[in-house]
């Protein structure tokens, strides 16, 4: 369905009735689509619909190929298009300049987008071959203005442009409510629930769509860690031959990318460096868009220029603006090195404009302006400092600096709010740089307030969103910066602590009433001393119960560092008060004490085989080496080649599934590691979702939410006629299917047989779920809104029953069996579960934030669980038997430095 156009809405500016006669004109013409008129007059539909938006005054030569595409008077409009360009009626007057300024060039801007034209059929080449690509460069480098001005300008597939913001599910959901013709509010719920809707709701809106996510380092610096995982995920899944992703970055957030692993697999041999342009470029980007102004360049300016900016990779913004502010101040039509040197060249040009800018506002003014500049800064932590968007409702109505900084074009305004121009203001301008290196640790404590009063004031001020304690009493430091919302945040959280202030006074004085009466009692009751004895006893098994749960986490902090300390530190823990805690935290560290590695890492939890990253001398990776074991050590064996990523392996471990991009399998049989041997995989499988112990069978589901089954020892493929599926798991003996789909209001558990008929349907729940099939009849569905995980036995299909139920599972969630089928094991992103499948009861509870532990495994032999740790390709044992875990610890040598890690804290035996 085409995308909707934007209403103009009352047409009372000359800009808004040229725009609206250029529509009225194209439905006189039989309202053809963009792409027929792009074919027509040669320019992208991207141009020729930003032609027709309103916001600015296209181009002549985009204006006269419009008119001719629709039939109508080419002299009469180019007539009314010079009129319209000299009366200055356009926004901030940039219509009579050829150079931009500080902003990046847009789709409109392509015909005075000049020196990029060999990069542009570089990027637009690659896209055409990969479906996923990245662009990186230096801010300043020129990344936006290639993306749009030539990328998107020059493509002839349907373009869409976004960033990601502080709300990515939210500016994705506009963008493609627009193009699917739906409520937002619908479509955001969708994308909210499942980040790989966003590929069924693109290839319901077209078949051949371009998304360009521009500023992608925002969900670095203003994303939660939630809405980050979720991008990440939908924009890789959502990459197809018929919907092609690409990515605008800047380049020191380079290695924030490599941390997930879907996009290094998707960015494998798909990205693009932007450099500094090449001193031929820089003259074509200079000269060119004064040439089509009928204007020129001096020749002393021309070569002064290329002087002072050739090589330098962040140069083009302050390029635009200097050539922008020089235009200003040209002699009849041409662009003079006085007018140059009289704006202060590139090297003052920036600083100079903002500077005056500054210098017209009154001193209560200048005192806002610098509040306004700072809230629109993220400060970097390992980075450079970057640009933020500002919100109206965070300046109000009203804002004079704001409307001054708009119109010296340093500041972008519409309707949603504010941003720098560019982040080479915040390098070129000298009084920023102070300011933001003056308070840049309150500026990072501002951001915090902002985000928290913003998310107080979204959820309609719950009071269970305030702040208490020393946090909020360090926004005393703020008060002279805040908001009227931050600081109604902040009075209604001194306001609620009073409260509780006032509550604990009463308590602690109905306290001292109550000991007073005990005293009394104490004192007439006979057995005081032995009294007395129990409450010292009270008193004695509270504090070690302290002193070991301080304990207990100081041995987590040290689980990466020194994990035979923290071994050390947790059995300490656990000997001077044997809680839950104190436990899970003595399994947790004997487990990271006995890692193991291999080569450059563990990839998988290995069986058979084990599989690490191969590099080469020049330390670029080069696909995977496999291992073979010999005895109880490895050795190396084949080689699987580069440019995919592992994504799973049968249970026992004679198959390897490698992933190139989104749709684009490989299977390799490694029965004999020494020699793996490809199979091919079908085109039917897209998004392949399990497959049986064996590897014999994969099972894969489509954009259009239905389900392949693979035979792979005969090759056939069988498509299943069940709808709207969300998640499928072969059972392990290949002896069926269980399915998760949509059915009507609900989603459907449903058992299938692998020719297509559908046994018996095993639960239904309000929630989307997926399931984990396991062996002796065993499948776990897991929630994704509610967290909740079921374990149900359908030894019998028509009367299931529940085994587990288990609630606050976090995103993402894996769950596997011991190959009988006996034990349940569950790793989300911070906690390990297991359950004994027999009985119900939970074997092992335990928790490790912030640690990057993935792919579980269960061993049978022993009932261990393997996990990964993917910081460092480490291999990690987690074993529930506590007796198991202090004998290996005590079997070594265990050293503590008791006086640092527990002071004033008597001794107490660790082993014997």
């Amino acid at each position: 369905m085409p995308r909707q156009e934007r209403q103009l809405g009352v047409e009372d500016t000359p800009l808004l009735r040229f725009a609206g006669d250029l529509r009225r004109l194209r439905r006189q013409a039989g309202q053809p689509s963009y792409r027929e008129l792009g074919r027509r007059a040669r320019y992208s539909a991207a141009a020729l619909s930003e032609a027709v938006a309103g916001r600015r005054l296209p181009s002549l030569a985009v204006t006269v190929a419009f008119v001719a595409a629709c039939e109508g008077d080419v002299e009469a409009w180019r007539e009314r298009w010079r009129e319209l360009a000299a009366s200055d009626a356009t926004p901030n007057g940039q219509a009579s300049s050829p150079y931009v300024g500080l902003a990046a060039y847009q789709v409109q801007d392509a015909d005075r987008f000049f020196g990029r034209e060999a990069l542009t059929e570089t990027l637009a080449r690659l896209v055409d071959e990969r479906p996923f690509v990245g662009v990186f460069g230096a801010s300043g480098a020129g990344k936006s203005s290639l993306l749009r001005a030539g990328l998107a300008a020059e493509s002839k597939r349907t373009v869409v442009v976004l960033t990601p913001g502080s709300d990515p599910v939210t500016e994705v959901a506009t963008v493609v409510a627009g193009l699917v013709d739906e409520p937002l509010a619908h479509v955001r719920e969708r994308l909210a629930a499942d980040p790989h809707a966003l590929r069924g709701l693109l290839s319901e809106a077209c078949d051949d769509l371009l998304l360009i996510v521009d500023q992608f380092e925002e969900v670095f610096t203003l994303c939660a860690d939630d809405d980050r995982l979720w991008l990440v995920r939908a924009l890789t899944a959502a990459a197809s031959p018929r919907g092609r992703v690409v990515l605008g970055v800047r380049a020191d957030f380079y290695g924030h990318c490599s941390r997930h692993p879907e996009l290094v697999a998707a960015l494998y041999r798909a990205q693009l460096m932007v450099g500094p342009m090449s001193p031929d470029e820089l003259r074509r980007a200079v000269t060119e868009p004064a040439a089509r102004a009928g204007a020129s360049v001096e020749s002393a300016l021309l070569a002064r220029l290329m002087s002072d900016v050739t090589g330098q990779p962040s140069a083009l913004p302050l390029v635009s603006h200097v050539l922008a502010e020089t235009w200003r101040r040209r002699r009849g039509m041409v662009l003079t090195l006085a007018g140059y040197q009289d704006v202060g060249g590139v090297e003052h040009a920036l600083a100079r404009t903002a500077e005056h800018t500054f210098q017209q506002l009154t001193g209560g003014e200048r005192d806002a302006a610098r509040l306004m500049f700072l809230r629109l800064v993220t400060p970097g932590d390992g980075t450079e400092d970057t640009k933020r968007r500002l919100r109206r409702d965070e300046l109000g109505a009203s804002h004079g600096p704001l409307e001054r900084f708009a119109a010296a074009r340093l500041v972008s305004v519409d309707d949603h709010g504010a941003e720098l121009a560019h982040e080479a203001l915040l390098r070129a301008w000298p009084r920023l740089t102070a300011w933001i290196a003056e308070d840049r640790d309150l500026l990072r404590a501002h951001r915090l307030v902002t985000e928290a009063a913003t998310a107080w004031q979204a959820h309609d001020r719950d009071p269970d969103l305030l702040w208490r304690g020393e946090r909020l009493t360090a926004i005393d430091r703020l008060l002279d910066r805040l908001n009227p919302v931050e600081r109604d945040f902040l009075d209604a959280g001194l306001t609620a602590q009073r409260l509780r202030e006032t509550r604990r006074r009463r308590r602690r004085r109905r306290l001292r009433v109550l000991i007073a009466a005990l005293s009394v009692l104490v004192v007439l009751l006979t057995g005081a001393v032995g009294l007395a004895v129990t409450a010292k006893s009270e008193a004695d098994h509270r504090r070690n119960e302290a002193i070991s749960l301080r304990a207990a986490d100081t041995a987590r902090a040290l689980l990466l560092t020194k994990p035979r300390d923290a071994a050390a530190l947790a059995l300490a823990a656990y000997r001077i008060s044997p809680t839950a805690e104190t436990r899970a935290a003595l399994i947790l560290a004997h487990a990271a004490a006995g890692a193991a590695t291999l080569g450059e890492g563990y990839q998988d939890t290995p069986l058979r085989v084990a599989v690490t990253p191969r590099t080469v001398r020049s330390g670029k990776y080069s696909g995977y080496q496999l291992w073979r074991r010999d005895g109880t050590a490895w050795r190396p064996a084949g080689v699987l080649p580069g440019g995919a990523f592992l994504y799973s392996s049968s249970a026992d471990g004679r198959r390897l599934l490698t992933w190139h991009a989104p749709t684009r399998f490989h299977l390799w049989d490694v029965s004999d590691p020494d020699h793996p041997r490809e199979i091919a995989v079908p085109d039917d499988l897209s998004i392949v979702n399990d497959l049986t112990r064996d590897g014999g069978l994969l099972v894969a589901t489509g954009a259009d939410r239905t389900t392949v089954v693979w035979r792979v020892a005969d090759g056939s493929v069988r498509r299943l006629p069940a709808r709207d599926v969300e998640g499928a798991a072969l059972v392990p003996d290949g002896s069926g299917i269980v399915l998760t789909r949509r059915d009507g209001g609900q989603y459907a558990v449903e058992l299938w047989s692998l020719d297509g008929a559908r046994i018996a349907t095993l639960m239904r729940t309000l929630d989307v779920v997926y399931p984990y099939a396991g062996p002796a009849g065993t499948v776990a569905v897991v929630g994704t809104k509610s967290g909740k995980l079921t374990v149900l036995r359908f030894t019998d299909p028509r009367s299931p029953r529940t085994m587990v139920r288990a609630e606050g599972m976090g995103s993402p969630t894996w769950v596997v069996f011991d190959p009988q089928g006996r034990t349940a094991a569950a790793l989300d992103d911070d906690s390990i579960r297991m359950w004994d499948l027999s009985s119900g009861a939970v074997v092992l509870s335990l928790h490790f934030d912030g640690l990057p532990l993935t792919r579980p495994r269960l061993l049978s032999a022993t009932g261990e669980l393997l996990v990964l740790n993917s910081g460092n390709g480490a291999l990690w044992q987690v074993d529930p038997d506590l007796s198991r875990v202090i004998h290996d610890t005590c079997a070594g040598r265990v050293e503590l430095d008791w006086n640092r890690y527990l002071p004033d804290t008597p001794r107490v035996p660790l082993c014997g």
